[in-house]
């Protein structure tokens, strides 16, 4: 009977992380009071995505210099760039909000997010870490020379952040398959890939709840999305088909590289993090 369920989540594991959004949309109020075990379940993500990693990949996909020289520097510095040039003529007072959101790290459930699709979870893993590592550096001067914006990062919290959110359960997975063995881990491979999508659609509703609170007026739900206006909807609506045009020639560029690693790259470069 066990069994039976994890079969048929494994086969919906994409409709079950809509469901959630969807739910924490309608009912933000429910999912509201899990913001802050966000980082949380976000160790919990990265534990399970570390213990059916395969670390010879991993290490196979680090030494890849030119992928991660491309992924990381069209993440965090060439697709804000990118992002700016329109904006810049039609829309400048949204030059700001694009810029900061394409200036992001790879999100931390990406990994998960390639899995569920049938990328290559190591590269997935490789790109949103060394992303993650760069950003309190690049960030900042990203944003002052795109945007017109000093921000000021606390670079040593932001990192300890990083750090016990993804470089700690890594490890720590790394650690339990040295000491337990692949084999053993492999046994235990659905219920982890059950923890793993439960933590995974838990901050989807929980990030998505964030977007549609219950105003103090009324009590109505309003979504801050739908608050922009249509102009605002327009805008977003063709700048987020520019930015995966801009994700897939980037993937496309990585000829020596197979489809299944440019899709894994392509959806790294659009999913960008919101929670860490």
């Amino acid at each position: 009977m066990f069994s039976r369920i994890l079969d048929v989540l494994a086969r919906y594991q994409l409709g079950l992380i809509l469901l959630a959004l969807v739910a924490g949309l309608i009912w933000p109020s429910v999912f509201l009071p899990l913001n802050p075990w966000n980082g949380f379940f976000l160790q919990v993500i990265m534990f399970a995505t570390g213990l059916r990693l395969n670390l010879k990949e991993f290490m196979a996909q680090a030494r890849d210099w030119r992928t991660l020289v491309l992924a990381n520097s069209m993440m965090l510095v060439i697709l804000p760039f990118l992002v700016s040039i329109p904006l810049a003529f039609f829309a400048p007072e949204w030059t700001l909000p694009f810029v900061l959101a394409a200036a992001m790290p790879t999100g931390l459930t990406a990994p998960a997010v390639v899995t569920i699709l049938g990328g290559r979870t190591s590269l997935a893993v490789l790109i949103s870490v060394s992303t993650s590592l760069l950003s309190p550096f690049v960030v900042p001067l990203v944003l002052r020379a795109m945007a017109g914006q000093r921000v000021t990062v606390d670079i040593i919290a932001m990192m300890a952040n990083i750090a016990w959110v993804v470089i700690v359960p890594l490890a720590l997975s790394a650690l339990v398959q040295w000491k337990a063995g692949r084999k053993r881990i492999e046994r235990l491979a659905d219920p982890i890939r059950l923890v793993n999508l439960a933590a995974f659609a838990l901050v989807i509703a929980s990030v998505a709840a964030s977007s549609a609170k219950p105003s103090t007026d009324s009590g109505a739900v309003s979504s801050g999305f739908l608050g922009i206006g249509t102009d605002g909807i327009i805008i977003v609506i063709l700048m987020t088909v520019f930015w995966l045009g801009i994700a897939w020639l980037a993937s496309a560029m990585l000829a020596w590289r197979d489809s299944i690693d440019r899709m894994t790259v392509a959806i790294c470069l659009i999913y960008m993090n919101t929670t860490l």
